[in-house]
């Protein structure tokens, strides 16, 4: 076994959930009800542990309800057509970054002919 193979977690609490997310922890109870994929393991006590793919199926419903504006029964009629609500959020956080990227980049520009205004007013004046 690598030593410098990182240990991925593969199961999540509640309150690990709900932080990560921004989301309560009621909510998360409230939507396992309403969404049948959404089926965390409990143990014996009802402390829920969610796997990778709860958590990415809480992502969907949340980018729904409250990104989206969907009721929770749009939301769920959406989920059943799982894989073009995942398609539909990977387009539009791709379309983010892009708009970040141009802006990232206009702004270095933008920096650079600043950069180069004050060289020139400081050769002027030095």
């Amino acid at each position: 076994m690598p030593f410098n193979k990182s240990i991925e977690k593969r199961y999540f609490t509640i309150t690990e959930v709900s932080e990560q997310l921004g989301l309560n922890a009621s909510q998360l109870r409230y939507w396992e009800k309403e969404f049948t994929p959404l089926k965390p393991r409990t143990n014996a006590r009802g402390k829920r542990f969610y796997t990778a793919n709860d958590v990415e199926i809480i992502q969907q419903i949340a980018w729904l309800v409250k990104d989206q504006g969907y009721t929770i029964d749009g939301a769920r009629r959406a989920m059943k057509k799982r894989s073009e609500v995942a398609a539909a959020m990977a387009s539009e956080q791709a379309a983010v970054q892009a708009a970040d990227a141009l802006d990232k980049q206009a702004l270095l520009r933008r920096l650079r002919a600043v950069r180069a205004q004050l060289a020139a007013w400081e050769e002027r004046l030095g």
